[in-house]
């Protein structure tokens, strides 16, 4: 695991050197890379911490998030290299998969940099040693954000430090990473009382609690089909609708990608070296067959292209030029939040609280409110709104193994044709540098 401590200490060093203000004494060195464990641990450090956890929480997401969308039917390959193909052929459990060996290490990374930063920040503010409180409700914010990822993605998780390995939780225990996510997002709430962080913090508890519902009913596979596959949780929609309360606007909540800060592993694979374009259900490809030349998915109700889609997808292709590997990718939304509570209301058969939710998130669009004469059913509404609405965000590959949805790119042999649940091993490297892992490394 020493990548691990490299990676972490190389993202606190970039945000040390990008601070301002009150910090600037920690870097009147020779060598900004001399800095000490010492310097790194002072209360005037805290912003540098919240910017670290940032930068590893927005690369161990969007490293994940490159992962489930090749293998759901957001995305399809289109070479050359060929172990994206294998996870858009649904062959998602090799665990030497150069895709995933590539971004598990961001993904631990993540992890183990916020974990760090809420013990030594939470001190620093128990003390009463930091002037501003605010990089403590940040860090937690960036802790939930990562265990979140952890827990959407791996079958198994074994966390380490630095170059201390840990053994497997084992897959029983990965839904209790949503407690751990929700437990963070709750204390940074307790911190942060003003702008958008403590809306993140809320939006974000209740994405993680309809997210753990919806892992207990993908995992282990196959995944639980009855109820049509939707899940219900009294405190997400609690929070979803506390968020909608306070902010009713039109927002999201993007992680922002730029060469030269934080580049998009997701943006990438898209655009820099295409190996993979936006799959065939959502756009005709152009003659070169690397990007999209127009939206097809259509609105059930009006028959027009998905305007959500049309903006979205044509602003990430816009970063081919200059910027392939920027853009912004959404964590979580307004529209997300109604989708929640609809989804909800439409489990327990509240049709009056699905439409006026559903119908929300189609305002925006400019689209025909439905209404059950509308010809469409609310499941299949539900689901063309979460495939529109989440579209690149994380969530399509298990509201497809929950709803029964395959991609036409899928092997009948693959494991996510087989065993519909499925989701990414620990992999290969940690294996074989872990010795609670691999019996032939000694502890």
């Amino acid at each position: 695991m020493t990548g691990l401590r490299r990676a972490v200490r190389a993202g606190l060093v970039i945000a040390l050197t990008g601070v301002s203000g009150g910090c600037q004494g920690l870097l009147d060195v020779d060598n900004p890379g001399s800095i000490t464990d010492d310097d790194i641990r002072d209360p005037e450090s805290a912003e540098a911490w919240a910017n670290g956890a940032l930068t590893m929480a927005m690369e161990g997401w969007d490293g994940e998030l490159a992962l489930v969308s090749a293998a759901s039917d957001e995305t399809t390959f289109v070479g050359p290299h060929g172990w994206w193909g294998e996870l858009d052929r649904g062959n998602l459990s090799d665990p030497g998969n150069a895709g995933l060996t590539g971004r598990f290490p961001r993904i631990a990374s993540a992890q183990w940099m916020a974990d760090e930063a809420i013990e030594l920040l939470t001190g620093f503010h128990d003390q009463g040693l930091l002037r501003d409180p605010s990089p403590v409700g940040r860090v937690y914010l960036y802790g939930a954000v990562a265990y979140t990822a952890i827990a959407d993605g791996l079958e198994d998780y074994a966390p380490s430090d630095r170059t201390d390995p840990g053994p497997a939780i084992g897959p029983e225990n990965m839904a209790a990473l949503y407690d751990t996510a929700v437990a963070y997002a709750t204390r940074g709430l307790a911190i942060e009382s003003e702008g958008e962080v403590p809306r993140n913090l809320l939006a974000l508890r209740a994405r993680i609690q309809h997210s753990r519902e919806v892992r207990d009913r993908v995992f282990p596979p196959p995944a639980d089909l009855s109820g049509g596959g939707l899940v219900s949780s009294a405190a997400a929609v609690q929070d979803a609708l506390a968020v909608l309360a306070d902010d009713a606007r039109d927002w999201r909540w993007i992680f922002e990608f730029a060469p030269g800060e934080v580049v998009s592993a997701t943006s990438g694979v898209l655009n820099c070296f295409p190996n993979m374009r936006f799959g065939d259900r959502y756009v005709r490809p152009t003659l070169d067959n690397l990007q999209g030349a127009e939206v097809i998915l259509l609105d059930p109700l009006d028959g027009v292209p998905d305007p959500w889609l049309e903006e979205f997808v044509f602003a990430i292709q816009a970063n081919a030029t200059g910027n392939c590997d920027g853009g912004d990718l959404t964590v979580t939304s307004a529209r997300e939040m109604h989708l929640i509570v609809a989804e909800d209301a439409l489990a327990r058969g509240d049709m009056d609280m699905f439409a006026e939710h559903v119908n929300r998130v189609r305002e925006w669009g400019s689209l025909t409110p439905w209404t059950a004469e509308s010809g469409v059913s609310a499941r299949d509404l539900l689901i063309y709104e979460r495939q529109s609405q989440l579209f690149l965000s994380g969530r399509r590959l298990t509201d497809m193994y929950r709803f029964g949805i395959t991609s036409n790119t899928w092997l009948p042999s693959s494991v996510a044709s087989l065993a519909p649940g499925t989701l990414f091993p620990i992999s290969s490297d940690e294996v074989d540098a872990n010795c609670h892992l691999n019996p032939n490394v000694p502890c």
